[in-house]
């Protein structure tokens, strides 16, 4: 066997093993963006859910003023709630956008 033939034969699990390393690389790298945007969407859910509560927790705190016809401490502490979920969706957001210019 020559030094030819022994490059013909290996010539094609060459090539091929080229192939699947760039393909590999490739899966790879598409799979790590998928992982980066399901946590983004599980924090955004988790976000989301935090101010619905923000919301549901004011608008109970309003009724019971209303039905009371006064207000006590539950508005404050709904209204400070609902500032922070807030002010952490904003961030997100924000985060999201400079992620996605970049």
């Amino acid at each position: 066997m020559t030094l030819e033939t022994l490059f013909v034969a290996a010539l094609p699990s060459l090539c091929v093993s080229l192939v699947m390393m760039f393909f590999n690389a490739k899966q790879k790298k598409r799979e790590e963006e998928l992982k980066e945007q399901a946590a983004a969407r599980k924090k955004e859910s988790l976000l989301s859910l935090e101010m619905q509560m923000a919301t549901a927790k004011m608008s109970y705190a309003v009724a019971m003023a209303m039905k009371r016809g006064h207000a006590n401490g539950e508005v404050e502490d709904a209204i400070t709630a609902y500032e922070e979920a807030r002010k952490k969706y904003l961030a997100f957001l924000n985060e999201q956008a400079a992620d996605h210019l970049n």
